[in-house]
């Protein structure tokens, strides 16, 4: 069951909402417009310890997805001004629209996003941070509270960067009986294409792409099978660390003509 507030005195001059009742006290400050503080002392979440800082918001989420339709927004998450390139990458579902990017004009800084009505659920790592944001059952002024929780990664950072880029790279295999043909495309994490290139796969073939890209980041392929439909796959270049890699894109021609074509994603 939601519990729900009514932030009713605003001022103008300093832009702030301020409301005391007895079971909250509520300041909301108005920054970039999509994002606002909230304190609401009945929020509870509970998390794990080696989390460093937390805040509640409220999201302006019919703004924020105008700006992520067009590919950037500045949101403000504790005390940090937050620049982000962003992109739709799932929006068949109305309810549910998924996007991803990066911020501070490093494609390094991973951002994943998605939109369910009124909720906002996201990872946005910065240099030294990383935040979540995910909402709670209490509504202020009709808007559902969100909880930021954020975690220094400064350490972990520092300890990745010892690590060299593992280029992305990907494989086709074909696994028919007849030749076909595979056009391939990909595009680096600012959406401008890097390789575009069409094969045509003898039966048994298995054809191992050079290496495309070391630029940190989301990239994504735009590939069709016999010059059919074309679909997208995302994948991120990462650096070479012991605990993963570079997710690597295998596309695998079948004899069966229900599922021609079973595309997967491995990381070393």
């Amino acid at each position: 069951m939601s519990e729900e507030y009514n932030l009713s005195t605003v001022s103008d001059g300093q832009k702030n909402i301020t409301s005391q009742t007895s079971a909250v006290n509520t300041k909301i400050e108005q920054r970039t417009g999509i994002v606002s503080k909230v304190d609401v002392g009945s929020v509870s979440i509970k998390l794990p310890e080696d989390w460093d800082y937390n805040e509640t918001v409220i999201i302006d989420t019919e703004k924020l997805n105008a700006f992520a339709r067009n590919g950037t927004l500045n949101i403000a998450l504790m005390d940090e001004d937050i620049d982000i390139v962003i992109q739709v990458i799932d929006d068949r579902d109305q309810d549910v629209i998924r996007y991803k990017g990066f911020a501070q004009e490093n494609p390094d800084y991973n951002v994943d996003m998605s939109l369910r009505g009124e909720e906002v659920y996201a990872s946005i790592t910065t240099y030294d941070r990383m935040y979540s944001i995910f909402p709670t059952d209490v509504v202020a002024d009709g808007k559902t509270v969100h909880y930021v929780a954020v975690y220094d990664i400064t350490d972990s950072r520092s300890e990745l960067e010892k690590y060299s880029v593992d280029p992305l790279t990907f494989d086709i295999i074909n696994e028919d009986s007849l030749n076909h043909e595979f056009s391939v495309e990909v595009f680096d994490p600012y959406n401008k294409s890097i390789f575009n290139e069409s094969y045509l796969l003898n039966p048994g073939e298995t054809i191992q792409s050079p290496e495309i890209s070391e630029q940190l980041g989301l990239h994504h392929y735009v590939y069709s099978l016999d010059n059919g439909e074309s679909f997208v796959l995302y994948v991120r270049v990462e650096r070479a660390a012991n605990l993963g890699s570079s997710e690597k894109a295998s596309f695998e021609i079948t004899n069966d003509p229900a599922n021609q074509l079973l595309v997967s994603t491995t990381i070393a």
